[in-house]
Protein backbone atom coordinates (compact mmCIF):
# COMPACT_ATOMS: atom_id res chain seq x y z
CA UNK A 1 0.00 0.00 0.00
CA UNK A 2 1.30 3.49 -0.82
CA UNK A 3 2.57 5.37 2.23
CA UNK A 4 0.17 8.30 1.74
CA UNK A 5 -2.85 5.94 1.73
CA UNK A 6 -1.65 4.36 4.96
CA UNK A 7 -1.20 7.83 6.52
CA UNK A 8 -4.75 8.74 5.44
CA UNK A 9 -6.16 5.61 7.10
CA UNK A 10 -4.26 6.23 10.34
CA UNK A 11 -5.42 9.87 10.35
CA UNK A 12 -9.04 8.78 9.86
CA UNK A 13 -8.73 6.42 12.84
CA UNK A 14 -7.40 9.23 15.06
CA UNK A 15 -10.26 11.58 14.07
CA UNK A 16 -12.94 11.59 16.80
CA UNK A 17 -16.32 10.10 15.95
CA UNK A 18 -19.27 12.37 15.40
CA UNK A 19 -22.09 12.12 17.91
CA UNK A 20 -24.75 9.69 16.76
CA UNK A 21 -27.72 7.97 18.30
CA UNK A 22 -27.04 4.58 19.81
CA UNK A 23 -28.40 1.35 18.45
CA UNK A 24 -31.95 0.27 19.21
CA UNK A 25 -32.35 -1.05 22.78
CA UNK A 26 -32.73 -4.76 23.44
CA UNK A 27 -36.21 -5.81 24.43
CA UNK A 28 -37.14 -8.28 27.17
CA UNK A 29 -38.32 -10.93 24.63
CA UNK A 30 -35.01 -10.60 22.73
CA UNK A 31 -33.02 -11.16 25.93
CA UNK A 32 -35.23 -14.11 26.92
CA UNK A 33 -34.74 -15.67 23.48
CA UNK A 34 -30.94 -15.22 23.67
CA UNK A 35 -30.90 -16.76 27.16
CA UNK A 36 -32.80 -19.82 25.86
CA UNK A 37 -30.11 -20.23 23.16
CA UNK A 38 -27.31 -20.44 25.76
CA UNK A 39 -25.85 -23.93 26.06
CA UNK A 40 -26.79 -25.16 29.51
CA UNK A 41 -23.97 -27.73 29.73
CA UNK A 42 -21.17 -25.44 28.54
CA UNK A 43 -18.28 -25.06 30.99
CA UNK A 44 -18.47 -21.77 32.92
CA UNK A 45 -16.05 -18.89 32.51
CA UNK A 46 -14.21 -16.95 35.20
CA UNK A 47 -17.48 -15.95 36.92
CA UNK A 48 -18.47 -19.65 37.36
CA UNK A 49 -22.02 -18.85 36.13
CA UNK A 50 -23.36 -21.43 33.69
CA UNK A 51 -26.04 -21.03 31.03
CA UNK A 52 -28.32 -23.25 33.13
CA UNK A 53 -28.13 -20.81 36.08
CA UNK A 54 -29.11 -17.86 33.85
CA UNK A 55 -31.94 -19.90 32.27
CA UNK A 56 -33.36 -20.60 35.74
CA UNK A 57 -33.53 -16.91 36.71
CA UNK A 58 -36.92 -15.40 37.58
CA UNK A 59 -38.35 -12.49 35.56
CA UNK A 60 -36.82 -9.88 37.87
CA UNK A 61 -33.34 -11.28 37.11
CA UNK A 62 -33.95 -11.19 33.35
CA UNK A 63 -35.20 -7.58 33.65
CA UNK A 64 -31.99 -6.67 35.52
CA UNK A 65 -29.84 -8.37 32.86
CA UNK A 66 -31.75 -6.48 30.13
CA UNK A 67 -31.07 -3.17 31.88
CA UNK A 68 -27.36 -3.96 32.28
CA UNK A 69 -27.00 -5.02 28.65
CA UNK A 70 -28.85 -1.91 27.43
CA UNK A 71 -26.58 0.30 29.55
CA UNK A 72 -23.56 -1.31 27.85
CA UNK A 73 -25.15 -0.58 24.47
CA UNK A 74 -25.99 3.01 25.46
CA UNK A 75 -22.66 3.96 27.08
CA UNK A 76 -20.33 1.84 24.95
CA UNK A 77 -18.57 0.71 28.14
CA UNK A 78 -17.92 -3.04 28.20
CA UNK A 79 -16.82 -4.25 31.64
CA UNK A 80 -13.23 -5.43 31.87
CA UNK A 81 -14.30 -8.50 33.85
CA UNK A 82 -16.40 -9.65 30.89
CA UNK A 83 -13.30 -9.69 28.68
CA UNK A 84 -11.25 -12.02 30.92
CA UNK A 85 -11.45 -15.67 29.96
CA UNK A 86 -10.16 -18.99 31.20
CA UNK A 87 -7.95 -20.64 28.62
CA UNK A 88 -8.19 -24.42 28.49
CA UNK A 89 -5.69 -26.35 26.40
CA UNK A 90 -7.16 -29.35 24.55
CA UNK A 91 -5.07 -31.98 22.79
CA UNK A 92 -5.95 -32.26 19.09
CA UNK A 93 -7.08 -35.76 18.02
CA UNK A 94 -4.28 -37.96 16.72
CA UNK A 95 -1.49 -35.57 17.81
CA UNK A 96 1.42 -36.30 20.13
CA UNK A 97 1.19 -34.80 23.62
CA UNK A 98 4.87 -33.73 23.64
CA UNK A 99 4.55 -31.04 20.94
CA UNK A 100 3.20 -27.57 21.68
CA UNK A 101 1.40 -27.31 18.31
CA UNK A 102 -0.60 -30.45 19.20
CA UNK A 103 -2.84 -28.41 21.50
CA UNK A 104 -5.81 -26.16 20.73
CA UNK A 105 -6.53 -23.29 23.15
CA UNK A 106 -10.18 -22.80 24.08
CA UNK A 107 -11.38 -19.57 25.73
CA UNK A 108 -14.17 -19.74 28.28
CA UNK A 109 -15.70 -16.28 28.55
CA UNK A 110 -18.09 -15.17 31.30
CA UNK A 111 -21.71 -16.02 30.48
CA UNK A 112 -22.82 -12.37 30.30
CA UNK A 113 -20.12 -11.67 27.72
CA UNK A 114 -21.46 -14.55 25.60
CA UNK A 115 -25.04 -13.32 26.07
CA UNK A 116 -24.13 -9.76 25.06
CA UNK A 117 -22.27 -11.06 22.01
CA UNK A 118 -25.36 -13.02 20.88
CA UNK A 119 -27.58 -9.96 21.29
CA UNK A 120 -25.11 -7.52 19.70
CA UNK A 121 -24.85 -9.80 16.70
CA UNK A 122 -28.59 -9.33 16.07
CA UNK A 123 -27.93 -5.56 15.69
CA UNK A 124 -24.73 -5.74 13.70
CA UNK A 125 -25.71 -8.52 11.25
CA UNK A 126 -28.31 -6.47 9.31
CA UNK A 127 -25.86 -3.55 9.11
CA UNK A 128 -23.09 -5.78 7.79
CA UNK A 129 -25.43 -7.14 5.10
CA UNK A 130 -26.62 -3.64 4.21
CA UNK A 131 -23.07 -2.20 3.92
CA UNK A 132 -21.76 -5.43 2.34
CA UNK A 133 -18.69 -5.26 4.60
CA UNK A 134 -18.27 -9.02 4.09
CA UNK A 135 -17.92 -9.94 0.39
CA UNK A 136 -20.40 -12.48 -1.01
CA UNK A 137 -17.62 -14.92 -1.86
CA UNK A 138 -16.47 -15.12 1.79
CA UNK A 139 -18.36 -18.00 3.32
CA UNK A 140 -16.54 -18.90 6.53
CA UNK A 141 -18.10 -17.82 9.83
CA UNK A 142 -21.37 -17.00 8.08
CA UNK A 143 -24.66 -18.62 8.99
CA UNK A 144 -26.19 -20.93 6.37
CA UNK A 145 -22.98 -20.92 4.30
CA UNK A 146 -20.52 -23.76 3.82
CA UNK A 147 -17.44 -24.79 1.86
CA UNK A 148 -19.75 -26.69 -0.51
CA UNK A 149 -20.96 -23.33 -1.86
CA UNK A 150 -17.36 -22.29 -2.51
CA UNK A 151 -16.77 -25.54 -4.45
CA UNK A 152 -19.91 -24.82 -6.54
CA UNK A 153 -18.71 -21.26 -7.21
CA UNK A 154 -15.29 -22.45 -8.42
CA UNK A 155 -16.87 -25.21 -10.51
CA UNK A 156 -19.17 -22.64 -12.10
CA UNK A 157 -16.19 -20.40 -13.02
CA UNK A 158 -14.35 -23.37 -14.55
CA UNK A 159 -17.43 -24.46 -16.54
CA UNK A 160 -17.91 -20.93 -17.92
CA UNK A 161 -14.24 -20.86 -18.99
CA UNK A 162 -14.60 -24.24 -20.72
CA UNK A 163 -17.78 -23.18 -22.52
CA UNK A 164 -16.23 -19.93 -23.74
CA UNK A 165 -12.97 -21.77 -24.61
CA UNK A 166 -10.85 -19.43 -22.48
CA UNK A 167 -8.14 -20.12 -19.94
CA UNK A 168 -8.96 -20.55 -16.30
CA UNK A 169 -6.20 -20.14 -13.72
CA UNK A 170 -6.46 -20.74 -9.99
CA UNK A 171 -4.17 -20.01 -7.06
CA UNK A 172 -5.04 -21.94 -3.91
CA UNK A 173 -3.45 -20.62 -0.73
CA UNK A 174 -3.62 -22.00 2.78
CA UNK A 175 -2.64 -19.36 5.32
CA UNK A 176 -1.69 -20.47 8.80
CA UNK A 177 -2.57 -18.31 11.82
CA UNK A 178 -4.55 -15.92 9.59
CA UNK A 179 -6.08 -13.95 12.46
CA UNK A 180 -2.59 -13.04 13.71
CA UNK A 181 -1.81 -11.56 10.28
CA UNK A 182 -4.84 -9.24 10.08
CA UNK A 183 -3.93 -5.59 9.52
CA UNK A 184 -5.81 -4.21 12.52
CA UNK A 185 -5.69 -0.54 11.47
CA UNK A 186 -7.21 -1.41 8.08
CA UNK A 187 -9.93 -3.50 9.74
CA UNK A 188 -10.76 -0.69 12.20
CA UNK A 189 -10.83 1.81 9.32
CA UNK A 190 -13.29 -0.37 7.42
CA UNK A 191 -15.51 -0.70 10.51
CA UNK A 192 -15.33 3.04 11.23
CA UNK A 193 -16.26 4.06 7.69
CA UNK A 194 -19.06 1.53 7.15
CA UNK A 195 -20.71 1.27 10.58
CA UNK A 196 -22.31 3.89 12.84
CA UNK A 197 -19.92 5.41 15.40
CA UNK A 198 -21.80 3.77 18.28
CA UNK A 199 -20.60 0.37 17.10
Amino acid sequence: MPEEDEREILHALETPDRLVTTLEKFTLPEVRSAIKQLRSKQAPGRDLITGKIVQELPDIGIIAITQIINSVLRTGYFRGQWKVSYIIIVLKPGKTAEEVMSYRPTSLLPIFSILYEKLFLTRIKPLSQETRIIPDHQLCFRQKHSTTEQVHRITNVINKALESKTCCAAALLDSGKTFDKVWHEGLLYKIKTLFPASI
